[in-house]
């Protein structure tokens, strides 16, 4: 499954990811505690205009891997069919 809005890169990484864990495990991934309390942080921080600039490369990492976890899920669904 080529996706148009990732780099190919990406999808080969993705597909990758698929076959080398069952779709079950990827299916049952989820971020730390920790992790999704510091993104809830940023986003507040954000929305009342108080983040850095390097809390914001941050925030932007983070919605970047959540996307990729995403399609990585989409595939993992995919899979199982």
């Amino acid at each position: 499954m080529a996706v148009s809005h990732l780099p190919t890169i990406y999808d080969a990484f993705l597909d990758y990811l698929v076959e080398k864990a069952t779709p079950p495990e990827i299916l049952v991934f989820k971020v730390p505690d920790d992790a999704e309390e510091r993104l809830v942080d940023l986003l507040e921080r954000q929305s009342a205009g108080q983040l850095t600039a390097e809390e914001t490369v941050e925030l932007e990492y983070m919605r970047r891997f959540d996307s990729l976890v995403s399609v990585l899920k989409a595939k993992a669904l995919e899979a199982l069919h």
